[in-house]
């Protein structure tokens, strides 16, 4: 059986409920459909916009499935009906690729119709990349030169396969003139609901993402992404020196302290610590020192000044400066997305 036996809100359904539509404005989008999306990424966005049919008002948005030949697309949890194929994708308004999760570069290599078609869209078109959907766009060449992001996790792996792209993990959603990419699973629904505003209004938008209980935008990915140094790596002295900055973190450390905990010097404490984590050890330490204040904003009702103390940055100012590098947001705007409840 297919998934999406039930629709009743593609083209075809529409133009025969015309006299319905008396005085409203239907926006065309292009759903691309292939064997390696994420079913949930999939999901997402067809919530959305049928959610956005439920409103009252002048905007609806007509659903068209797209495949590269116009054919089901036979996916692992079962066949997807498409309503045409690629060829449609220059008659929309928006064109939606959904995630493609870890199977980004096979999606590029099997589908380069859908690759083509991404590249030759006239300019006027949305376009929405969910999560590694950033793959088939990057490959169309229309994003060289250009910001794109993508699931922090797997922001490396884009940034390799098109070095003309800038990879910025760290944005939650970002907008090159009329391509919007996404980062992880749930900014997908923050850049279909980016896209709903640029094609209605601001009012639109937010009575949408009310019915989706959800935020218009979540802020950036930095928010989500997990503690500095995350990566995996053989250097045995280097991890014991991590775990000393983990519970040594509030003391003040200088490079010679951690350098004689390892009985390196600094320059070879510093050249062994990037190889292996990825930074310097002091962008390390200030990621540690952040993380634990995170921690600290969300169960403690701590001044920001008596938190920067406790974390090992008595200088407030220079400690609020860091957090928003760090994270995109103040500690006093991190507490109150975090403890909506709290009065700062």
């Amino acid at each position: 059986m297919d998934i999406f036996d039930a629709d009743i809100d593609n083209i075809a359904e529409l133009d025969r409920a015309v006299p319905a539509l008396q005085g409203k404005h239907v926006h065309r989008v292009g759903v691309v459909l292939c064997p390696q999306l994420s079913l949930a990424s999939l999901g997402l966005l067809m919530d959305v916009f049928r959610m956005g049919n439920q409103l009252p008002g002048a905007h609806r948005f007509a659903l068209t499935r797209v495949s590269q030949d116009g054919r089901s697309v036979a996916h692992t949890d079962g066949d997807l009906r498409v309503d045409g194929d690629a060829t449609l994708l220059a008659s929309m308004d928006l064109v939606v690729v959904p995630s493609l999760w870890t199977a980004g570069a096979q999606a590029v290599a099997q589908n380069p119709g859908l690759v083509e078609a991404l590249r030759t869209l006239p300019e006027q078109v949305l376009v929405v990349t969910m999560c590694t959907g950033a793959y088939m766009l990057a490959a169309s060449g229309r994003l060289d030169h250009c910001q794109a992001t993508t699931h922090w996790m797997l922001a490396d792996e884009l940034q390799a396969a098109y070095p003309q792209v800038e990879v910025a993990p760290q944005e939650n959603l970002i907008q090159q003139g009329n391509l919007i990419c996404s980062g992880g699973s749930m900014a997908g629904v923050d850049a279909c609901l980016h896209a709903v505003q640029l094609l209605t209004d601001r009012d639109t938008v937010k009575a949408l993402a009310r019915m989706l209980v959800t935020d218009v935008n979540r802020g950036p990915q930095t928010l989500y992404m997990p503690p500095h140094g995350w990566r995996r790596h053989a250097d045995k002295e280097v991890r014991a020196l991590q775990s000393h900055i983990a519970s040594n973190f509030a003391q003040p450390l200088s490079l010679e302290d951690m350098a004689r905990q390892i009985h390196v010097s600094v320059r070879t404490l510093q050249r062994r610590f990037l190889a292996a984590v990825g930074m310097t050890p002091m962008q390390y330490l200030q990621g540690v020192r952040i993380e634990r204040s995170k921690d600290l904003l969300e169960t403690e009702r701590l001044s920001v000044s008596e938190l920067a103390t406790q974390v090992g940055c008595p200088d407030r100012v220079a400690f609020g400066r860091l957090f928003k590098k760090l994270t995109g947001m103040t500690p006093a705007a991190y507490r109150q997305q975090c403890r909506p409840s709290v009065r700062v």
